[in-house]
């Protein structure tokens, strides 16, 4: 028998806290991370909008959806730009060449001279403000990435 009221406990992926906190337990956030890790592979190159909307988003939505009840407001934020970040490092990995990333650079508006040296199958360049310049968040938006934070928020419309 357990005191929900001084001790927690989990139950269905769920950890319920004293004070009626209910948060994702370390056990699903882990089974999370890997199953997004194994969608977005690094050794894959592939198109990102297809890898989005048939493999990722359904997976992202039935998770947010089953954890969206609970109080993870800022593990549903943190695993948003972590998601995005791994989207980013696939796309590099899928463009090759530095060549392609300026491409779309000269198409987002910029100009100059000085182009960024990165190289694009390492994990530290997808965090780079060239890149985050060049696949903003809007760009994940664009191409129909399920956020979740946007479930959360659907979910709970008072919490805003």
């Amino acid at each position: 028998m357990v005191d929900s009221r001084t001790e927690s406990f989990k139950f269905l992926g769920h950890e319920f806290k004293p004070g009626g906190w209910i948060t994702p337990s370390t056990k699903a956030i882990k089974k999370f991370e890997e199953r997004v890790r194994e969608i977005t592979r690094r050794n894959q190159t592939v198109n990102v909008e297809q890898l989005v909307k048939k493999k990722l988003n359904p997976y992202i939505r039935g998770w947010g959806n089953y954890f969206g009840r609970s109080d993870a407001k800022k593990i549903f934020t943190r695993y948003d730009a972590w998601i995005r970040r791994r989207l980013r490092m696939v796309q590099l990995r899928s463009w090759k060449k530095t060549r392609k990333l300026h491409r779309e650079r000269r198409c987002r508006g910029w100009k100059g001279n000085e182009l960024p040296r990165l190289r694009m199958t390492a994990w530290r360049s997808s965090r780079e403000a060239h890149v985050n310049f060049d696949l903003p968040n809007t760009w994940f938006k664009d191409i129909g990435l399920c956020s979740l934070i946007d479930i959360y928020n659907e979910l709970h419309p008072q919490r805003g």
